[in-house]
């Protein structure tokens, strides 16, 4: 018999003050590393210039862990699923983070020939590189925004521009931009044609952004195989499992049937690695 609403709030509240008494008490360990964890996340998150404060993330991390806890227990009825289940926040929480990074990169990426549009504009209307990017900072997309808000704070701190643009290409090392900065840290001390180089950078860049949309579509059908790749086994095993009840007991209970399963599962994998070695090609 399934509990009520009532039931279930008393249930997780429950849950939740054990896994606290847990945490401070009898699993010290686990209780810091929760909260390095979530230091070095609110970090990473920093660096991207999203403002999280480690308590936060550590209450996040504690709530969901305690969701995810009492998921798996009404699910499943088993203790230890359980305890594994609330532990999954904490160590996917990273994985979370660096592929939030990773997509802010890209779409900062394709937004700098936004930027070199308009630092090309204030520059042939007679403004230096130094006014043209403080003018242009209101008027980016966020992502480029923040970016370029901090290279422009740290020449009002004293740095120089050709430094600043360097700083920044340490932060984000990428092909891309190092087509942006270091043909200006060339040409900015020569005192070479700035217009023209930013329009030439922008334009490079615009063709790069073409040819991998046209890249992307042309392997578009290689991707959706290797989701069937990864699909297609598990799918098959439950709808045999749904035919033959006694199917999977016998796969995974008897040594020729974990024998098929780890070839199969070596197999899939070196599928899988193959596939997107070919989908890593870049232009």
């Amino acid at each position: 018999m399934g509990m009520t609403a009532a039931e279930t709030g008393t249930f997780c509240l429950g849950a939740a003050m054990i896994v606290r008494f847990l945490l401070r008490t009898a699993l010290p360990g686990a209780s810091r590393r929760v909260a390095f964890a979530s230091t070095r996340h609110s970090d990473s998150l920093r660096e991207e210039f999203v403002q999280l404060p480690p308590s936060r993330i550590a209450t996040g991390l504690l709530l969901s862990g305690v969701l995810c806890a009492c998921a798996a227990l009404a699910i499943s009825r088993s203790l230890p699923a359980a305890i594994v289940s609330g532990a999954l926040p904490v160590f996917l929480a990273g994985t979370l983070v660096q592929w939030f990074r990773i997509r802010r990169r890209k779409k900062i990426l394709s937004q700098l020939p936004v930027l070199l549009d308009l630092l090309v504009g204030h520059v042939k209307a007679g403004h230096s590189l130094s006014e043209s990017l403080a003018e242009t900072v209101p008027l980016l997309p966020s992502g480029i925004r923040e970016e370029m808000a901090w290279a422009l704070q740290k020449t009002r701190l004293g740095t120089p521009l050709v430094e600043a643009f360097a700083l920044w290409e340490e932060r984000m090392p990428a092909e891309e931009i190092s087509l942006i900065v270091r043909p200006l840290r060339a040409a900015l001390p020569g005192g070479g044609n700035i217009a023209d180089l930013l329009e030439q950078t922008r334009d490079i860049l615009r063709r790069r952004i073409r040819t991998m949309e046209k890249l992307r579509s042309m392997t578009s059908q290689a991707r959706l195989q290797a989701v069937v790749l990864t699909l297609l086994p598990p799918s098959f095993a439950a709808v045999l499992s749904r035919i033959d009840p006694g199917f999977f007991p016998n796969l995974v209970g008897t040594p020729q049937g974990k024998t098929i399963l780890l070839i199969a599962a070596v197999l899939q994998t070196l599928g899988w690695v193959t596939i997107r070695k070919i989908l890593a090609v870049r232009p």
